[in-house]
C-alpha cells in the first residue's frame, strides 16, 4: 500500500499517542513532497546512493512516507575490509532525508552523526546482523534547534550475534523515533542504551520495540532522559517474547530526571510474553535532583548551576558506561560532553 492510500493514524494507537502524524509530517498529511537527499560522508569520503528503496514492503505510514518521498538508498556493507565506519549525515536544505541499509557480515563498529540546519529531516535505517557477528552502533542527533526529525530503524539479529546500540538525542525541536529490533536466532543479544537531553521546549518521542523470535536470546534496554525548562521526553517501549522462545532473558528500564517544574516525562514500558520459561522485567522512574546533592557539591566549591550541570552530565554519561566497544563509547561521550558544555 502506498502512503497516500493509508489512513492517517489515530491518536489512540500506541505509536502515535503523544506525537500525532500531523505534527511530524513536513507539509500537509495528504501531500507527498519531494525530499532531497542529505549529504552522506563515510570515513571522510562523500558517497552517492547506490540503490532505490522498495516501497512495496512498507505497510507502516512513517516507513512508507520515508521510502516514497526519497527513493535513493545507501547500501553499506560491513566486512573485514570495512569494519569500522564513521558516517556523517548533513542536512542543510529545507527538507532532507536519508535512507541507509546496513549489511553486517563481520564484527565491527558504526558511528553516525547527524547535523545540519534543515527544517525537517527524515532518517530510515535497516540493518541485518549476520550470524556470529558483533556490531557496536552509535548514533548522535546534533541537528539545529529548529529542526523536526522523523526516524525509523529496523534491525535483525541472527543467531550467536550481538548488537550493542548507543544513542545520544539532543538536537532538533521535535523528534519522533520508531526503533524496532528482531532477535531471530538462538543466542542473539541486544544491548540498547539511549540518552535524551531535552531543554527549552524540545519534545523527544521515542517508541522502541524489541521482538524476541527465538529462544536463548537476551535483550537489555536502558533509556535515560534529562528534561529542563519546558522540555518533554516520551518513551514507549514494547518488549515482545513470542511462542517457543524459552530461556529468553529480557528487561527494559526508563529513568527520567526533571530539572524544572514545567518539564515533563512520559515512560510507558509494555510486556507481551507468549512463552513460559522466560525472564522478563520492566520499570520506569522519574525524579528531580535532591537538594542534598546540590548542597554537597556546593560545599566543595560548585555554584548551584555548575552543581546541577555536573549531576545531569553524570546521569546521562552513565547511559554508556556499560558499552564495551571503545570507539563507539568514546564517540558518544565526546558528543555528550561537547553538547552539554555548549
Amino acid at each position: 500500500m502506498s502512503y497516500l492510500e493509508m489512513p492517517v493514524p489515530n491518536r489512540s494507537e500506541h505509536l502515535w499517542r503523544y506525537t500525532s502524524w500531523k505534527k511530524i509530517h513536513p507539509t500537509k498529511v495528504d501531500a507527498m513532497p519531494k525530499i532531497e537527499s542529505a549529504t552522506v560522508t563515510i570515513n571522510g569520503l562523500v558517497t552517492k546512493p547506490s540503490n532505490t528503496t522498495s516501497m512495496a514492503l512498507n505497510d507502516e505510514i512513517s516507513r512508507a512516507f520515508l521510502a516514497e518521498s526519497n527513493q535513493e538508498l545507501h547500501t553499506i556493507i560491513v566486512d573485514d575490509e570495512n569494519k569500522d565506519l564513521s558516517i556523517e549525515i548533513a542536512g542543510d536544505n529545507k527538507l532532507n532525508s536519508c535512507n541507509l541499509n546496513f549489511e553486517v557480515r563481520s564484527s565491527g563498529s558504526i558511528t553516525i552523526c547527524i547535523t545540519g540546519k534543515t527544517d525537517w529531516f527524515g532518517l530510515s535505517i535497516n540493518g541485518t546482523v549476520q550470524p556470529n557477528v558483533n556490531l557496536s552502533f552509535a548514533l548522535v542527533n546534533d541537528l539545529s534547534d529548529s529542526a523536526t526529525m522523523l526516524r525509523t530503524e529496523d534491525w535483525s539479529i541472527a543467531r550467536d550475534s550481538t548488537l550493542e546500540y548507543g544513542e545520544l538525542s539532543s538536537g532538533g525541536s521535535r523528534i519522533k523515533s520508531d526503533i524496532r529490533t528482531y532477535l531471530k536466532g538462538n543466542n542473539s543479544t541486544l544491548n540498547q542504551n539511549i540518552a535524551v537531553n531535552c531543554e527549552t521546549t524540545r519534545v523527544d518521542d521515542h517508541h522502541i520495540e524489541i521482538h524476541h523470535q527465538s529462544g536463548y536470546s537476551s535483550s537489555s534496554l536502558n533509556v535515560k532522559s534529562a528534561c529542563a525548562d519546558k522540555g518533554h521526553a516520551i518513551g514507549t517501549g514494547l518488549l515482545a517474547i513470542g511462542e517457543d522462545c524459552d530461556k529468553t532473558d529480557a528487561g527494559q528500564v526508563f529513568k527520567n530526571l526533571l530539572l524544572s517544574p514545567q518539564a515533563k516525562a512520559e515512560s510507558i514500558p509494555e510486556l507481551e510474553v507468549l512463552s513460559d520459561d522466560v525472564s522478563a522485567a520492566h520499570g520506569a522512574a522519574s525524579s528531580s535532583i535532591e537538594p542534598e546533592q546540590i548542597h554537597y557539591m556546593m560545599a566543595r566549591g560548585y555554584t548551584p548551576e555548575d552543581a546541577q550541570a555536573a549531576i545531569v552530565e553524570g546521569f546521562l554519561i552513565s547511559s554508556f558506561a556499560k558499552m564495551k566497544n571503545d570507539t563507539t563509547r568514546q564517540f558518544l561521550l565526546d558528543a555528550l560532553s561537547n553538547q552539554l558544555h555548549e
